[in-house]
């Protein structure tokens, strides 16, 4: 069983080994037609919604999202409020997501290996008409430093996707419709950044809360290793709709298997680490978060057949959010 065959962090699927800035789990926005990020509109029955979804669209792949059991641990002062979303139909949200995730593996008697990807995606987000629990998103003109990456994005500008969103205004789907000439390496590349955010995504207490609220949550999350990931999270400030909140996130494996992905085959884990900390501006009236910025970096030691050379990984991830107008 040849440990080099871990050499890469990439997200495939569920996988969570690498991950997120934030998606607010808070049913959100509607947007207008205008065009987003990347030249292409939604048709709109009325202003701030679109009619079309991506719910059935051929060729989209359904990525479901790990659910979040959430626990409030300090209500924080008072006034507490209850953190309810009130989508606003005055205009569609935009934003840029930035991700990058990095790898550097080390096995006895083989050249150190590094390995990083960075993806800039913008977004434009709007609500489905009628149905609150569709958020859909058109994805604009993406690129990355890598040049080869980058030419591979030019294709994804114009693809769609969508978020289901669950009571509690949980995410619990994701759907991505790929540009028809997107490559293998366009497509993995943009569910891994979309992936990465939503899998350690902010989600909301239903219950009232005030400044200096904390609450945490808890979600397995299923890929190479079984991951228990916890998040807890500070209402640092509260201004009408918005919300600023800090957030640390640390993440456990359940058991000692690693399946090596793509096969069948499987390494234990000697150790793991991953943690890390960041803060979020959500907007109870968007589906996205309006800015904020969170680090997470960590490292495991896996052992294969030969426990006197086990594959030592040092991983990180950073994701960043900011509002395009």
């Amino acid at each position: 069983m040849p440990d080099a065959l871990i050499t890469r962090p990439h997200v495939r699927r569920a996988q969570a080994v690498g991950a997120c800035a934030v998606i607010a789990a808070v049913v959100a926005a509607c947007g207008s037609a205008d065009p987003g990020p990347g030249g292409a509109s939604s048709s709109s029955a009325a202003a701030g919604c679109t009619t079309d979804s991506t719910v059935g669209a051929s060729g989209a792949s359904l990525l479901p999202v790990p659910p979040a059991a959430v626990e409030v641990l300090d209500s924080g002062a008072a006034p507490l409020i209850a953190p309810v979303g009130s989508p606003t139909t005055t205009s569609a949200q935009q934003v840029r997501l930035v991700t990058t995730s990095s790898s550097t593996s080390l096995s006895q008697g083989q050249a150190p290996s590094d390995d990083a990807q960075t993806v800039d995606l913008p977004i434009t987000a709007q609500v489905l008409c009628g149905d609150p629990t569709d958020i859909e998103l058109t994805l604009g003109a993406a690129s990355s430093p890598s040049p080869d990456l980058s030419a591979s994005l030019a294709a994804v500008r114009g693809s769609r996707a969508g978020l289901a969103v669950a009571a509690g205004s949980v995410p619990i789907a994701l759907r991505i419709v790929p540009a028809a000439g997107a490559d293998d390496a366009a497509r993995s590349a943009i569910e891994q950044t979309l992936v990465q955010a939503l899998q350690r995504s902010v989600t909301l207490p239903r219950d009232p809360i005030g400044v200096g609220a904390r609450w945490r949550s808890v979600r397995t999350i299923t890929g190479a290793a079984t991951l228990r990931q916890t998040i807890t999270s500070t209402l640092r400030a509260r201004t009408g709709s918005t919300l600023q909140i800090d957030v640390t996130v640390d993440e456990e494996p359940v058991n000692a298997v690693f399946t090596i992905p793509g096969s069948d085959q499987t390494l234990t884990i000697a150790s793991y680490s991953m943690a890390g900390a960041g803060s979020m501006t959500l907007d109870l009236s968007r589906g996205l978060p309006m800015s904020g910025e969170l680090s997470i970096d960590g490292g495991r030691s896996l052992v294969g057949s030969d426990a006197a050379r086990p594959l030592v990984q040092k991983t990180g991830v950073d994701i960043r959010w900011e509002t395009t107008r």
